[in-house]
């Protein structure tokens, strides 16, 4: 009884999930699946690192370093586990940054939905962070009906931050950071959230960089591709009733 707030727990798989790992999983979501303060309904994959280490997974090279990064996952071993957890009604939260783990990502919802039929919920398979995505990956969201979940505050343009994604990634690619005008006119369906621990939980600052591409004391003045900045309604919208449907509780808040 002491838990006051409601917990939509994602559990975190490896690249050794066996069909028992899954059974236990599908014992875990039916157990709490009566509690209204906690459910069990997603799954956590961890695809690649970030950029500012080289360890997220890009198609292309980094600019000042002969690597692709990262992918912890490759094409098989992911479109494995998340075709085995698709087929059990399981919602995916695949954790990639760069545009390769990204379509990798995609490619492999992909794969999952032409194997298996539709739960009866549907599907809200999710791409968490989604930081740089190339173009030709940007129709597929919604096609999919594949949720991109921003967490606009790590678009905090501090000049450290420029320096290091366009060191390392160079320019074309850093003017793809946290696209969320270009997926909203896309049609992607799209979902804030914090980060936290990483980022503070104030939804305000959230908001805030999503509507003005700048931190809260208002630099630097220019802000990080303003371009892709949205309104105050839509970044309200992104971060309660977005919410909602990307963990389908829809019909009790948001």
């Amino acid at each position: 009884g002491g838990l006051n707030v409601r917990v939509y727990a994602a559990l975190s798989v490896t690249d050794a999930m066996t069909p028992a790992d899954a059974d236990k999983f599908d014992a875990l979501r039916q157990k709490y699946a009566a509690n209204p303060q906690i459910r069990v309904g997603a799954i956590k994959v961890m695809e690649d690192g970030v950029i500012e280490a080289h360890t997220a997974a890009m198609l292309a090279p980094y600019a000042n370093n002969p690597t692709t990064g990262h992918a912890n996952y490759t094409p098989q071993e992911l479109q494995r586990i998340v075709t085995m957890m698709d087929r059990r009604g399981w919602q995916v939260m695949t954790h990639a940054i760069g545009d390769g783990a990204v379509r990798m990502t995609l490619d492999a919802y992909e794969a999952a939905a032409k194997a298996n039929p539709a739960p009866p919920a549907g599907r809200r398979h999710r791409v968490e962070h989604a930081e740089t995505i190339d173009p030709a990956d940007i129709p597929r969201f919604a096609q999919q009906n594949t949720i991109v979940s921003y967490m606009p505050f790590h678009a905090n343009p501090t000049p450290a931050q420029l320096t290091v994604w366009t060191t390392n990634i160079g320019p074309e690619r850093s003017s793809r950071g946290w696209i969320v005008r270009t997926m909203q006119q896309a049609g992607a369906r799209q979902v804030f959230g914090s980060d936290w621990p990483v980022v503070a939980l104030d939804p305000r600052l959230e908001i805030n960089m999503a509507v003005t591409r700048r931190t809260a004391d208002g630099l630097p003045k220019e802000g990080w591709l303003p371009d892709q900045a949205i309104s105050l309604e839509h970044a309200i919208e992104n971060i309660t009733s977005a919410g909602a449907y990307a963990s389908f509780d829809e019909a009790r808040k948001g």
